[in-house]
């Protein structure tokens, strides 16, 4: 009896240990981490460029993100979702998608927008309905952009993404540089008075 009492104790007291011991985490994903798939397209936190949906990276993401339709005189229309913290890894960042949908949809979801204001850079933003945002679900992410909420400096960039292919003026800031890795089909623009910006796009 005595013996059944000790092996029941030990039961007990390897399964309290057991619990009080820290699971194993999944690994984040890093921004430097970007796989080419068959396809040619990159994917990045678990999303693939031009196959993944929009519903699929809320999953990935673990967040909803806030949908606006954005149009600018002598631009493409684009559908895009904001995610204003996303936080990978220890590292905190704003995202936003940029959703696959025809100049229909973009007309028919503005025709029924909850708002529409006046951007800064001359752009009309539409928030988008509930309806809309069920329309979105099923459309293709085509580009993703990363904003870290601490900047990046040359070094940090180049020891994590590489040695940039090309390295250009932006003409629309004479203070930025824009760093291109087509091999892994992104840009890096680099700015000593402002955020880095990284963005992913289709091959």
């Amino acid at each position: 009896m005595k013996n059944v009492f000790i092996s029941l104790l030990l039961i007990i007291v390897v399964t309290v240990v057991l619990m009080l011991l820290p699971s194993k985490q999944e690994s984040a994903p890093m921004p430097w981490e970007v796989i080419i798939m068959p396809d040619g397209n990159s994917k990045i936190f678990g999303i693939h460029l031009g196959t993944t949906t929009y519903g699929q990276a809320q999953q990935s993401l673990r967040q909803y993100g806030e949908t606006a339709i954005f149009i600018q005189e002598e631009k493409p229309s684009t559908a895009e979702a904001y995610f204003n913290s996303v936080n990978m890894g220890g590292l905190s960042a704003k995202l936003i998608l940029n959703i696959s949908v025809s100049d229909l949809q973009i007309k028919e979801m503005i025709s029924d927008a909850l708002e529409a204001r006046l951007q800064d850079s001359g752009a009309h933003k539409y928030t988008l309905n509930n309806n809309a945002n069920k329309d979105l679900v099923d459309a293709v992410v085509t580009a993703i952009t990363y904003l870290p909420s601490v900047r990046l400096d040359a070094q940090m960039i180049e020891h994590r993404f590489g040695h940039a292919e090309q390295i250009q003026q932006d003409p629309n800031n004479s203070n930025t540089e824009i760093w291109h890795y087509p091999a892994l089909n992104l840009s890096i623009q680099i700015n000593e008075n402002e955020k880095t910006l990284i963005l992913y796009q289709l091959h």
